[in-house]
């Protein structure tokens, strides 16, 4: 049985989203990065970056929360798409969800409620490009129902945890109904709704 080692994170989300489709059996093993955990010898021989989630499947400790989903993609054949320029287009959603959507939303996160001291400058800086994610991505369902096509696949999975909670960050989405829509459709999935709920009443989502 696969090992989740998480907390009650976007990305931990991501995993437990897809195991949740998935129906895969899995043992969850909580690390409370809160207390630091994620800091403890036996974790960092783990994973020596002191993150979670890692999924250990089989005898082999996977890191990175896109990374996973895309291995565990391949690996039951589910949240992939068959046409080839689709798949490079799902590749490339999860290298902007990891080096453009996370970092700034996450930031917007540390400014607004983790930071000893305010920094007004930073945390208006990164909802200026907040923003303009969620109007590119607005732009981009236009035509569209998911983020590679017609298909519900891993790249809404990778984008949704941080949007599912715009506005806990002061985020809008006013102006982006093609992208409300879009949360509203994967948030009323069965699979969503399990994952959601994992970390009862007092999770962030």
């Amino acid at each position: 049985m696969m090992k989740l080692y998480g907390f009650d994170t976007i990305n931990t989300l991501k995993v437990l989203m897809f195991l949740q489709e998935t129906n895969e059996e899995f043992e969850f093993i909580p690390v409370n990065i809160r207390a630091g955990e994620q800091h403890k010898p036996e974790f960092l021989a783990i994973n020596p970056a002191g993150k979670v989630p890692v999924l250990h499947d089989g005898d082999e400790y996977q890191t990175e929360s896109n990374a996973i989903l895309l291995s565990l993609a391949k690996k039951t054949g589910w949240g992939l798409v068959d046409d080839p320029s689709m798949h490079k287009q799902l590749v490339a959603w999860l290298f902007y969800q990891a080096s453009t959507q996370g970092p700034h939303f996450g930031q917007i996160e540390y400014w607004s409620g983790f930071a000893k001291t305010p920094n007004p400058e930073a945390l208006a800086h990164h909802h200026a490009i907040a923003n303009r994610a969620i109007a590119y991505l607005d732009g981009q369902l236009a035509c569209k129902q998911y983020m590679c096509g017609e298909i519900y696949s891993i790249a809404d999975i990778a984008l949704f945890p941080w949007l599912h909670v715009h506005e806990n960050l002061g985020l809008s989405m006013e102006t982006a109904k093609n992208l409300a829509s879009w949360l509203d459709r994967i948030r009323s999935r069965p699979a969503t709704m399990k994952a959601l709920a994992f970390f009862g009443p007092n999770s962030i989502f």
